[in-house]
Formats: structure tokens, sequence, C-alpha cells
């Protein structure tokens, strides 16, 4: 797709702080919506929507931290958990803007796994809405963490001691009339920790990885110098806040003046789209591939494929002489997902390069991005101007990057260093001292640059596998290709091991529903996947080819980024093998 060159860097500073974003926000978008939350009337199918404008969001802010400043909640781990909502966000922004340090949690994490983490952190201050109550309470009830005060983020608790996002804030508005402004006045170090985040790992334990308000507002900088936005987009808001990735991205949206809708959940993705006339989404590869296949299969059963191809041509000799006319082509397609969608951003995995360019064939500008949570989180990421698929696109302009030890092919650990770059892992001077070196953090992936200066991530150091010849393997690579199956939902390459030699296996997790779709058994679609998997293997050196699959209806292990936890899945592997007697 062809757009207009834009100085975007000449629209944007880096702030200095998250208060001061949302302040700069307030004045400059006044009375225009910020966040939109949808009320279902109990017992009742209606719903009404509560608009938040900018001015709205920086003056309930002020108010519910000075309610909490003048409890004496000063210095304090503030942890916050629960759905997607603007008290979520409220709550998240207020307790980094003065209060001490903001604590996300992931709301999908067992008792255990909950309780961990605010032993860990030492949280002594919880937001917490409606449906994370009962585990709530038996947390206090236990006393096995420091938790002090509790605030409930959409509902009036029965217990006194518990007030409301609501409540304090009307606390909050009370001392200010009065003039108390204390809150609104302090002076935010930005390079001091003020957000502790666990990583959503892929290892049983996670890491809590230590940000300060310089690392989010460098990356923020950087991503409004790369990516086009206008003012009157709107953002539906699928992927958990509590991720690093999500709350950049609305960051992002916050400072460009757009408007902020929740997704009800994956199954009214649809509706939500249509409902809100949302034009820019964040997203993982499953989601956009899934929509994809979907794409696909009407395509395929309405008989339009050779339509199809014959626009796709149009459109690209119309490209040639300065005309785009995709969206234009492409209406119904467009229309399928609510009209509006014009920006698809990927990040947390790699998305499939077919994928890609087929939903930006289709006039859906689609981007890869990259980075961790370390990095608060983005390191490079494509845009309207750098689009190659299979990449994740270039460096973000206040980023270095190097290869460390590259192979023949250029490929090594991509190390980078920038004011993104975490401040370490709270309390794990071992871990840190191992990825940050000599200034350069080292990110565990395995990538190399092109000659335009592309940045291409072959896979996890830590998941490559090294054959008995010492050739190396990067299961992402083989995945995406046995992925963009329209049978396929997802897939896992493993090992094991035969004689003397390695022998690369793979789980192939089927799409049930095509089974009855299409009026077939399991026997034919294992013998279309065999196949299907032959032609893959052609494409591939002997070292890479997939010698032995299984076909499996159970979903592999996943992180709430949806990345697979490999070590967990591949315990889960060898007893679904075991169980089935496949050897």
């Amino acid at each position: 797709m062809k757009i207009k060159e834009v100085d975007l860097a000449s629209r944007f500073f880096e702030f200095s702080d998250l208060k001061e974003l949302l302040k700069y926000s307030a004045r400059k978008y006044g009375d225009k919506t910020a966040f939109v939350t949808k009320i279902k009337e109990k017992g009742s199918k209606d719903v009404s929507y509560e608009n938040t404008s900018y001015e709205e969001l920086y003056e309930e802010m002020i108010a519910l931290g000075t309610a909490l400043y003048d409890m004496g909640y000063r210095d304090r781990r503030v942890a916050i958990i629960g759905e997607n909502s603007y008290q979520w966000c409220l709550a998240y922004f207020t307790a980094g803007s003065g209060i001490g340090v903001t604590v996300p949690l992931d709301k999908a994490l067992e008792h255990e796994e909950i309780v961990s983490c605010l032993k860990r952190s030492n949280a002594t201050i919880i937001f917490y809405d409606k449906k994370m109550e009962k585990l709530i309470d038996e947390i206090f009830e236990s006393g096995e963490t420091n938790l002090e005060f509790a605030v409930t983020l959409n509902f009036k608790s029965e217990n006194p001691s518990r007030p409301s996002v609501d409540e304090m804030i009307a606390k909050g508005r009370e001392l200010i009339s009065k003039g108390n402004n204390d809150f609104e006045n302090i002076q935010i170090d930005r390079n001091k920790m003020a957000f502790l985040l666990f990583t959503s790992g892929t290892t049983q334990q996670s890491k809590a990885v230590m940000l300060s308000h310089k690392n989010f507002m460098s990356c923020l900088y950087g991503m409004c110098c790369e990516e086009l936005f206008f003012v009157d987009d709107v953002n539906l808001q699928l992927l958990p806040l509590h991720h690093c990735y999500g709350m950049l991205g609305l960051l992002t949206f916050l400072v460009q003046g757009m408007k902020n809708t929740f997704c009800d959940g994956l199954k009214y993705i649809n509706k939500n789209l249509k409902e809100y006339k949302v034009t820019v989404m964040m997203s993982v590869p499953l989601l956009l591939e899934s929509i994809y296949k979907k794409i696909n299969k009407a395509i395929t059963s309405q008989g339009q494929e050779k339509k199809i191809a014959f626009a796709l041509k149009l459109c690209d000799m119309s490209e040639k002489v300065g005309i785009d006319i995709r969206r234009k082509m492409f209406k119904p397609i467009i229309d399928q997902l609510g009209g509006h969608l014009r920006f698809f951003i990927n990040g947390a995995a790699p998305i499939d390069p077919v994928v890609a360019k087929g939903l930006n064939d289709f006039g859906i500008l689609t981007v890869n991005g990259y980075g961790l949570t370390e990095t608060a989180p983005t390191i490079a990421s494509e845009s309207y101007r750098h689009l190659k698929p299979g990449s994740v696109g270039k460096l973000m302009p206040n980023v270095e990057a190097k290869i460390v030890d590259p192979n023949d092919e250029g490929i090594g650990e991509l190390v980078v260093r920038g004011d993104n770059v975490m401040l370490g892992y709270y309390d794990d001077e071992a871990a840190t001292n191992e990825v940050l070196i000599d200034g350069w953090f080292h990110t565990g992936d395995l990538a190399y640059f092109d000659e335009e200066g592309y940045l291409f991530i072959t896979g996890r150091k830590k998941n490559v596998i090294v054959m008995k010849n010492g050739k190396n393997v990067f299961p992402e690579e083989i995945e995406n290709l046995v992925n963009i199956l329209p049978y396929v939902s997802e897939s896992m390459l493993f090992t094991r091991n035969k004689h003397s030699d390695v022998v690369l296996w793979l789980k192939v997790v089927y799409e049930t529903a095509y089974l009855k779709e299409n009026n077939i058994t399991i026997d034919e679609l294992d013998e279309r996947f065999q196949k299907d998997l032959d032609e893959i293997n052609d494409t591939m050196p002997a070292v890479k080819r997939v010698h032995k699959y299984f076909l499996s209806d159970r979903p592999t292990i996943k992180t709430t980024t949806q990345k697979t936890k490999r070590n967990l899945e591949i315990e889960e592997i060898n007893k679904e093998l075991a169980e089935r007697g496949i050897d």
C-alpha cells in the first residue's frame, strides 16, 4: 500500500514521565473521547456506553492519587489485577504517577502464582475487579502477603474497608476542592523503578522486570516516530494490559488522541469491530492467522479465487503508477472486519509472512513488531514505509543493535542498547548480570540484518535444535509453514532420539470444525497432511525435514500472549504419545 511520507519525528517529543504525557493529552485533546466503557444493565440485554474524555481521564487520575496520597500511601507497590477496563487503566496510571511502583498482574495466573508475585513485589495495595473478588478475599484472609489496603475497580464491595475507585475519586475531588494539590505536584524521578512487570515467561519461573518512566517514554517516542496514526482512529483493546506490549500500544494511542474501546472477548471480535467502527488493533499471530484463514475460506467457498487473483494483479499495476485502489477493490473483505479496519499491529511472536502479505494485499496495513518486556518493549517494527514480509522491520530510531558471534549465514544473538532497556531484574542480580553486559542487553534471540537494514528473527537461542551433525534447526521456521495450512490451528516442532540420531517430530493441532465442515475423517485429514508435509519437506534441506508427526486436538500450553510454553508442552506431548501408544 502506498501512503504519503510523513515527518512524524517533527510532531512529537519525548515525555519525561507518564503524568506529563497524560497532562499533555488532556490539554491537547480536551473533551475528545479517550475511553469508551460498555455498561450492561443487570438482567437486561440493553447496553449503554460511557465516554471518558481526555480531560476527565487526567482529572480522575489526579483525584484518585490525591485520595491515596492523603491516606499516607506513598512510595508503595500497587498491584492491579482484573479484566481490561477504564478503571484498570486509571489505577495503573495513578500508581505510576506518584504513589510508587505499578505492579500489573496476569489475571489468568493460578492462586499460588498470584500470591508469589504479590510476595516478591512486596505489594501493599491492590486494585481488583469483581471476577477476582473471591481470590482476593482468600488472600487477605490467609495473611500470606503484605497487602494492607484494597480498592475495587468496577463494583462496590460489601466490605466497608474496601472502597471503590469511584468512591476514592470522590474523596480526592473533595480534598482538591479544599486546596490539596500534593499529589499533582509530586516530582517524578524518571530514572527510578516505577513499573514492576512479571514476564509472561516461557519458563516456569517468571522474572520481575524493573522499568522506569524513561524506559517507557523512550520506547513511546520511537513508536510515535515510526507508526502513522490519525486523531480519529479507534483502537479495540484486545491484548491484556498487564503485558508491556499491550500497555505501550495504549500509551501510543493516548498520545495520538485516539478513542480506545475494550474487546468483549475473542468470540465477539467481529461484533466489536463493527460496533465501535474500529480502525486499529494490536494483535498476536494466532488471531491474525485465524482471520486470514477465514477470509480465504470464504473466497474458496464462493468460488472467487480467479476474481481475487485478477483484482490483486490490477492493484499491483495501479500502485506502480501511484494509485492505491486496494480498499475499494477488497471492500467486501474489509466489511467482514467491521468496514473501517485499516491497521493491524502484530507482536508477541512473528506472524507468518504469507498472512502478513495477504492482509496488506487486501488493503489492511499489517506490520510485524519485535521486542521484549525487558526493552519496554519495542526494539524494531515494520511501518507503512518499511514493509518486508518475514522481517520485523527496522530498528526504532533510538535503539542500537548488533549481532554477536554470527555464523556463516550472519545469524547470531541480537544484543541491543538504548534508553528503553530495563533497569534489571528485581531482586536478582545474577540474572541481571547474565543479560546486561557492558551496557548491552542480550535478548536471547537469534537474528540477522539484511543488506537494507531489515531485522529477521530466526528463533529463540534456547529453542534452537542442534542436530548430530552440528547444524541448527529453528523450530519457528518450520512451524510457520505448517500453521498456514487451512486445517491447522498451531504446531510445535520437537525432537526424539532414535538410535544415535536426533529425529524431528511435529505436533499438529488441527481445527476440529474443519472435519465437520468438509465432511472428512481424521484418517483422511492425516493423509492430506502427509502430502502437505511432503511438499514442505521438499523445500527444506535434509537436516530440516520433519520425519514424524502426530495430529492432536489438544492446544499447546500458552502464556497470555499466546506463546507456547515449550518446556511444559513437551511434557504434555510425551504424555499424549504414551497414551496413544505412538513411538
